[in-house]
This record gives C-alpha cells, structure tokens and sequence, in this order.
C-alpha cells in the first residue's frame, strides 16, 4: 500500500472538475489490501461483534 496525500478542501477548490473526480477516483480504496492497518482489522472486529450482537437480537 502507499501513502496517499490529503487533499485540503482549499486545494480541491482550485481544481477542475476533473482533478477532483480524479482525486477522488485515486482515493477510493477497492480492496481490503488498500485500506490501512490498524484501522482495517479494528472496523473488521467492529463490524463482526456488531453481526455476533444482531444475531443475538433475533
């Protein structure tokens, strides 16, 4: 995975269209391995006790 640069919200003013539909297209993680650690595994056991407490409820 590689670093990904912040965008400020005055520099995405300063661009075109299509700079930002880049940026944002650039951005968007479309796999598992792009999402970094630990904040992969942390939402990955967050939303799994989130099923175990919905299994639970029914």
């Amino acid at each position: 995975m590689q670093e990904r640069k912040l965008i400020t919200a005055a520099e995405m003013d300063r661009m075109t269209p299509q700079q930002r539909a880049d940026a944002v297209l650039a951005a968007t993680c479309r796999t598992w391995d792009d999402v970094p650690e630990p904040f992969r595994s942390k939402f990955l056991a967050e939303t799994d006790e989130l099923a175990k407490r919905l299994e639970r409820r029914d």
